[in-house]
């Protein structure tokens, strides 16, 4: 089966009058363009995973391209390919508005349909539907909508008009300048293709490791928690070539050539440090069973686990575990102190999270900060999805990350002992 998907964004460029917010607090506004342009080169990225999807544009020119030029090309390329397409559909990307000023007469999402085409509005219902439950905004109008517009009536491959938020909502104008909305009006709007098109690989999608770069200093991977592996590598971190990874636990060396993990570590039945270097003091570690369940616990000695229910043990210092009352960050009590305690220092620092609602698992690094700013972070919500469990595996120049095949925060050279990365 071959789909293609011809993506408009609305309105062309700043030329088209009419098409702006109100002007911000600060004196700027944003045009509908800035917001609808940079949704479809989202769904472009997002679709070409997908090898039964094809995607043009109908406008890439740096000028306005009115709606009769927009229009005929869309026809034209639907008479030129359709014979070599199972289906070909049209997706216009817009924002919505009611009036020049500041008001909360509309809000909401709608995806409208040309009126009396079923056809158009049983993929409208289906990219709505996606597009909801991906911006978490409420149905504008019902949600699906029956209109008369150019895009949609004159076209001759099935199509729809999404209205993704309102330019004239401050509320909503301000979401429209974020690019996490966008990635998830983007991401809505391709899974609702996927679905529409009956791509099993819809869910596929969402397992695929995730990069999110929040800041200059905060860089993020998420993945599934059966994906997660440790790797042991003794090699220096710039030398590193998985696609998705960062480096992994407090490590030292035994000569110039080998490295060894001074934090508890077990791996897929092997078994590299039964206990922390710091003893007598207990580790907080990082437990993925064999059923993908994840857990937090502290312990002394890796005999106190029931290793054939485990995959993965990794210690650490424990940052936080929302499903333990009796759980308290203490470094100091973990063995953290004195020589040991440089470790909480201002530096770069490499954690690993998980998300139960989600059920996702974080390869988290952040650019030198403290210990308190780090917690800062990674508990008031700054980086967009609340991690229930917390370790922090390691930090200072052997800190680094990978992600899609490129080093996106450099380690110092320094030889580490073993990765933690998504397969």
């Amino acid at each position: 089966m071959r789909y293609l998907v011809i993506l408009d964004d609305g309105h062309g460029l700043i030329d088209t009058p009419g098409k702006r917010t109100p002007l911000f607090p600060d004196g700027t506004y944003m045009t509908e363009n800035e917001f609808s342009s940079v949704v479809v080169d989202k769904i472009y990225g997002l679709s070409k995973k997908y090898m039964d999807i094809d995607v043009i544009f109908t406008a890439s020119e740096k000028r306005d391209v009115s709606l009769n030029q927009r229009v005929e090309r869309v026809n034209n390329i639907y008479e030129g390919v359709k014979e070599f397409y199972d289906k070909i559909v049209l997706i216009s990307v817009h924002a919505n508005a009611m009036k020049d000023y500041w008001n909360d007469i509309g809000n909401g999402t709608a995806t409208f349909y040309y009126p009396g085409n079923m056809i158009d509005k049983a993929f409208a219902e289906v990219i709505q539907e996606n597009l909801i439950a991906s911006t978490k905004l409420k149905p504008h109008r019902g949600g699906v909508v029956a209109e008369n517009f150019q895009i949609i009536r004159e076209v001759k491959c099935t199509a729809v008009l999404c209205e993704c938020a309102f330019m004239d909502n401050l509320v909503e104008a301000k979401l429209l300048l974020t690019d996490e909305f966008r990635q998830a009006c983007a991401e809505g709007i391709t899974n609702g293709l996927l679905e529409y098109f009956g791509i099993n690989q819809k869910k596929e999608a969402d397992n695929m490791v995730r990069y999110k770069k929040y800041s200059d200093g905060i860089y993020e991977l998420r993945g599934e928690v059966k994906d997660l592996g440790v790797k042991v590598v003794n090699k220096s971190n710039r030398a590193i070539e998985e696609p998705n990874c960062t480096n992994g636990t407090f490590f030292w060396h035994i000569n110039s050539k080998e490295k060894y993990s001074t934090s508890i570590l077990y791996a897929d039945g092997k078994l590299y440090q039964a206990a922390a270097n710091h003893l007598p003091y207990p580790q907080s570690v990082y437990i993925v069973y064999k059923n993908d369940i994840v857990d937090l616990k502290l312990i002394k000695n890796i005999s106190e686990l029931n290793l054939d229910k485990i995959r993965l043990v990794i210690g650490g210092v424990g940052i936080r575990n929302i499903f333990d009352s009796t759980f308290k960050y203490s470094p100091a009590s973990e063995g953290f102190k004195g020589v040991y305690a440089d470790v909480l220092r201002r530096s770069n620092k490499t954690f690993i999270g998980y998300n139960k609602r989600l059920n996702k698992q974080y390869l988290l690094v952040l650019k030198n900060v403290t210990m308190a700013e780090a917690i800062s972070i990674m508990t008031d919500n700054s980086t967009g999805e609340a991690y229930d469990i917390i370790l922090m595996v390691d930090g200072g120049g052997s800190t680094t990350m990978r992600a899609n095949n490129e080093t996106v925060l450099m380690g110092d050279g320094r030889k580490i002992h073993n990765i933690l990365y998504f397969d």
